[in-house]
């Protein structure tokens, strides 16, 4: 049972909060201006969405680890300051939306209070910490590597230079090398392993998603639980030294060790590892549970249907984790406090946890409560647990709310999958198969690595601008290693639906049973794919058909207006400190 926060927060919060709410007191009596504000809020991890005003607060939820105090009190903030929904990222965070940038140091006090924070949710900063959805429950994971990531977030929180660096910082840990948290892709990446009966981690270094994506390098085969803290300061500063400062678009620690190499990188990590030793930061000796039994092969554990439910037996007797589908993302303040009430009543953990594909699970379910829990569940707003096309999808926000979207990726999300469900192409069990979709080429839908994925970009024809993806397949991260998607071509977005249809059908006849979708995409070829695509990627006259040259969900003509900078590092460069 969880009663306590995961993880402490910084001593210094409280004042950061006053310190941050005296900023936006000097922005409103035009002592500041919106630009030197943008590089105090976003580090606390508040954006400025599409719409000029309007703002959204995103909460770090380090592992996904969510107590119930916690669903409350961001279900009564979402209620009272927002628009009364909340968004689970692809990094595990919980967000909400249309918050008034006046009441912004208010929803930072009543987060505080529950052991949460905003800060670090943006800019140039070490970013919310992942870990594997199922830690501390899959059959297959070597141990628990929740601890671990709670103990990195509470060191790294507390240290000054890590709000200033050249870019963002992402670090995740996976249980074992099936990868669900994409160590592979990643800034810093652990996966565990075991060696001499001692719990420790093969180390990734220098991956990352965005229009230039790179697969992470094996910095160490092997390092002890204890070195944790230790390799990630160490890393953090390389990149802080190293990173660039100048071009954003080559900030990342993927660019610092392209740039030097794997041998000069490690060279220098060696070098200031014994730095980080002298200056005392400590080894880390918590506890870490080893399952003894681990299943033979290394991959997510497959979906069940019980009761009515989407769920996966855990290697604890009688216990399983129960899938809670929140469409793209989204879940209403209400559903999400009254999951935290269910959660008190049948998890033993009395908790929820948020996963990199947008959903929520409620772990350490008896499995005598399953029938009791579908039957609640199915009071709530929203459908959580019905089999549907939509489940298949993560999306990021595109052009709705980001202001470097291209495309409405939501939006297409809930298209192709409408068109799936009626086309009886919907799942009727677990799905097979996952489609990624960002509104550019950036990565926050995690595009580059997805089986099949798509990213908005903006085509010209009969002298209009129209929306359109990029289509990438056969991508992967998993115990077989890592690999990005190939780009087989480009289709408006009007065609998208159906094509994914096609898409969807060819793999259901052709594919072999147990079939992955990348390994079936090697099979046939991109060639196969291509021609498979051709016939979708015709783009008609706007007097034949207008619906090419408007977004899905928009009555308006497609056009950029509105797009701009994003805010997760333009402008917010810095010397060093």
């Amino acid at each position: 049972m969880t009663t306590e926060p995961y993880y402490k927060l910084p001593a210094n919060t409280a004042t950061d909060i006053d310190t941050y709410a005296a900023d936006i007191t000097r922005f409103q009596n035009g002592q500041i201006d919106a630009a030197d504000l943008k590089g105090r809020r976003v580090p606390r991890g508040v954006y400025e969405q599409r719409r000029d005003g309007t703002f959204m607060v995103r909460t770090r939820i380090a592992g996904g680890a969510l107590s119930v105090a916690q669903a409350a009190a961001l279900a009564a903030a979402s209620r009272e300051f927002g628009n009364g929904m909340l968004h689970v990222t692809t990094r595990q965070d919980i967000q909400f939306h249309d918050v008034a940038i006046a009441n912004t140091p208010t929803v930072m006090r009543r987060l505080l209070d529950v052991g949460l924070s905003s800060r670090g949710g943006g800019g140039n900063t070490v970013r919310n910490i992942t870990t594997c959805q199922y830690a501390g429950t899959c059959p297959a994971e070597l141990f628990d590597v929740s601890p671990c990531a709670m103990a990195v977030t509470e060191y790294m929180i507390a240290q000054p230079n890590s709000y200033n660096l050249p870019r963002k910082y992402k670090i995740a840990f996976s249980s074992c090398p099936a990868d669900c948290s994409l160590a592979q892709v990643v800034d810093l990446g652990f996966i565990a392993a075991i060696r001499n009966d001692q719990p420790g981690f093969r180390v990734m270094v220098g991956g990352g998603m965005g229009a230039w994506s790179r697969l992470a390098d094996t910095l160490l085969e092997w390092a002890p639980t204890t070195d944790i803290i230790r390799i990630a300061e160490t890393v953090k500063r390389l990149f802080n030294e190293h990173g660039d400062r100048h071009n954003r678009h080559r900030a990342r620690l993927r660019f610092v060790v392209e740039k030097m190499g794997m041998t000069e990188f490690t060279r220098l990590f060696a070098a200031r590892y014994a730095d980080v030793v002298a200056d005392g930061v400590p080894e880390w000796h918590g506890t870490v549970i080893i399952n003894n039994t681990p299943s033979a092969t290394p991959t997510p554990p497959p979906l069940e249907l019980r009761h009515g439910l989407q769920v996966v037996p855990q290697h604890q007797h009688n216990l399983y984790t129960v899938h809670l589908h929140t469409p793209l993302g989204f879940i209403s303040a209400n559903d999400l406090a009254a999951l935290g009430a269910l959660a008190t009543t049948f998890s033993t953990e009395h908790a929820l946890r948020a996963t990199i594909t947008q959903n929520l699970l409620m772990r350490s379910v008896k499995e005598t409560d399953l029938p009791a829990l579908a039957d609640a569940l199915t009071k709530l707003e929203a459908d959580l647990i019905s089999p549907q096309a939509l489940q298949c999808f993560t999306a990021c926000a595109g052009a709705a709310t980001c202001r470097l979207g291209i495309c409405l990726g939501r939006q297409a999300a809930r298209a192709c999958a409408d068109l799936l469900d009626t086309s009886n192409l919907s799942p009727a069990a677990p799905p097979s198969l996952h489609f990624n979709i960002n509104g550019c080429s950036n990565a926050c839908g995690q595009q580059p690595i997805a089986a099949i994925g798509f990213f908005g970009i903006a085509l010209r024809a009969h002298d209009q601008l129209l929306p359109a993806y990029t289509v990438t397949l056969g991508g992967r991260c998993d115990a077989t290693g890592a690999r990005l998607g190939e780009n087989i071509g480009k289709l408006p977005a009007a065609a998208m639906p159906h094509f994914l249809c096609d898409l969807v059908a060819d793999f259901n006849t052709n594919s072999t049973q147990g079939e992955k979708f990348p390994d079936y995409y090697d099979r046939q070829g991109k060639e196969y794919f291509q021609h498979l695509l051709q016939p979708h990627t015709y783009i008609p006259s706007p007097t034949n058909h207008p619906e090419y040259y408007r977004d899905f969900g928009s009555n308006e003509p497609f056009s950029l207006a509105g797009r701009g900078s994003g805010e997760c590092a333009t402008d917010l460069f810095k010397p060093k400190t």
